[in-house]
């Protein structure tokens, strides 16, 4: 008797399932995209579609989870959107243009890069007149340590096409297609799993697959072309892993410290 009820218990219908793996759906899309080969001739407007696609969708399923009490679905776009906020405040792409008109010329996005997340947190803020929201974004994870870790699964495809950055698009491209697939049925089976054992079996399966392939795929390539690189991966990828596994450690204290149930 007298269970903390989390969020978990009614949050496995199948809307709730893809709107947690909508994220990696169109990361997959956009993954995928970039790496055809230039004769293949993708249409430049497309990329620039999915990107602003992507761009756009952190920020909104942020706000969605965030007047929502932040439910499990919502905890890898918080994660990610902070993330891609960061990294590409540090970094510059190569223009963006909406049928030839040029929205966003080449140049490092700086603060620019912060824009839609501080949007979502004033809006968020003024329709829920609250703070409490972000009380149960922590509250949550207290009851349920894999929400953070699922969270930081949201910023998997960064860190997927982050290690193919420089490989050869042709070989890349079967390696995202296949890695896309994986990252969507880790978030499918996340979502639908009704117990914290079953979550925790599909997000240490999909991780350890997607840093093994990322690891891996890449420094074959590498070796292929006189450069090697496996134990500088191997040992990368195992600190990606322990980082993503560490919210662990709130559940063996929460459990230390929780008294047991009376009947």
């Amino acid at each position: 008797m007298g269970k903390n009820k989390t969020i978990s218990d009614n949050s496995n219908s199948w809307a709730t399932s893809f709107g947690g793996a909508a994220i990696f759906i169109l990361w997959g899309i956009v993954l995928i995209s970039f790496e055809i080969p230039h004769e293949w001739a993708l249409p430049a407007w497309m990329q620039t579609i999915l990107f602003i696609g992507l761009i756009a969708l952190l920020p909104i399923g942020t706000y969605i989870g965030w007047i929502k009490n932040f439910p499990r679905w919502s905890y890898p776009y918080v994660g990610h959107v902070l993330v891609f906020s960061l990294y590409l405040s540090r970094g510059s792409t190569p223009g963006i243009y909406l049928f030839g008109i040029p929205i966003f010329d080449r140049e490092i996005w700086g603060w620019r890069a912060w824009i839609p997340f501080a949007l979502i947190a004033t809006l968020a803020l003024v329709v829920t007149r609250s703070s409490r929201p972000i009380a149960r974004f922590f509250t949550n994870i207290l009851n349920d340590w894999t929400l953070l870790t699922f969270g930081m699964f949201g910023f998997m495809p960064l860190l997927v096409f982050i290690s193919f950055d420089e490989v050869d698009r042709l070989y890349t491209l079967y390696f995202m297609v296949v890695l896309s697939l994986l990252m969507t049925g880790v978030a499918l089976l996340y979502m639908r799993a009704d117990n914290p054992r079953n979550r925790v079996i599909a997000l240490l399966t999909g991780i350890v697959l997607t840093i093994a392939i990322s690891v891996i795929a890449p420094s074959i390539y590498w070796q292929r072309s006189g450069w090697t690189f496996p134990l500088q991966g191997a040992i990368l990828g195992g600190i990606v892993l322990l980082f993503m596994f560490s919210p662990a450690v709130i559940g063996l204290l929460n459990r230390a410290f929780t008294r047991p149930d009376t009947v």
